[in-house]
């Protein structure tokens, strides 16, 4: 889905140039130990979306999403924007989110839209989802008031690099004590442009990907029901990096998921 994207479209061509890049990189985790290419992938292919219809699209995400999910499956969801995220959320029937991302998404709504990119935490939170946000550095001062005042925590960029991937965790790790279950939501614009470039908004001083690994690699658990990757825009990234970025994320959180199951 690429329906509301306001700065730089072509989300919707990432699901394909992920799954193509994703064929040459290899499939043993260093860090979790597992060989990949042993445990397998089942791809069911792209949920077919309306043009223009968001609502629409969300609750035809839900749908597939829940249906895998009642079938014990881990979703691992290839974005499309970040609105994606609200369906596959609601389709695993998480209690909660981690969140990395630039931007809080904690909008009301944007250009008039209640369903868009810059709102999907917001529609979440009030669904009762508890939230938790890593990386972020763009943001309104209303976004801050309402994580404020709905107790959603965030770490600005600047404060993870301060604080280290092991004390942030600690963090997370407490914030999700209460949780059943867990959804974990990669904005690529998360990283740093140098390591992302091709993003719908990109935005500078992000984090590198090893913080970003480091952090996952502490908090996940065997209460982790799906997770995706969103807001990748092949077209402006020639070079693909970040399509194999996206693709090595997805690699490492599958292979730790993994050693966390019974």
């Amino acid at each position: 889905m690429d329906i509301t994207s306001s700065f730089r479209p072509g989300s919707r061509f990432a699901p394909q140039k992920i799954r193509q890049v994703s064929q040459f990189i290899e499939y043993l985790s260093i860090r979790s130990g597992i060989d990949m290419s042993n445990v397998g992938f089942v791809d069911y292919g792209d949920i077919v979306l309306h043009p223009s219809d968001v609502a629409e699209n969300i609750e035809r995400i839900t749908q597939v999403t829940s249906y895998l999910s009642d079938l014990k499956k881990i979703v691992v969801s290839i974005g499309g924007e970040h609105t994606v995220t609200v369906g596959t959320v609601l389709g695993t029937k998480a209690d909660c989110v981690l969140s990395f991302d630039a931007h809080l998404d904690l909008r009301d709504e944007y250009m008039g839209y209640k369903y868009d990119h810059a709102c999907v935490q917001r529609r979440l939170s009030e669904k009762g989802v508890m939230i938790i946000e890593i990386g972020n550095r763009a943001m309104g001062s209303d976004e801050i008031e309402y994580a404020r005042s709905n107790k959603i925590p965030f770490f600005t960029s600047h404060e993870v690099k301060l604080l280290g991937p092991q004390e942030v965790a600690k963090k997370v790790i407490n914030f999700l004590s209460p949780c059943k279950r867990v959804y974990i939501t990669y904005d690529m614009d998360v990283l740093d442009p140098s390591y992302a470039p091709g993003v719908a908004t990109p935005e500078p001083e992000g984090l590198d990907v090893s913080t970003v690994l480091d952090i996952m690699n502490l908090v996940v658990d065997d209460r982790v029901v799906g997770f995706d990757v969103v807001e990748v825009s092949p077209p402006y990234d020639p070079s693909e990096i970040t399509s194999v970025v996206a693709a090595k994320l997805i690699l490492e959180t599958s292979a730790k998921i993994k050693t966390r199951l019974p």
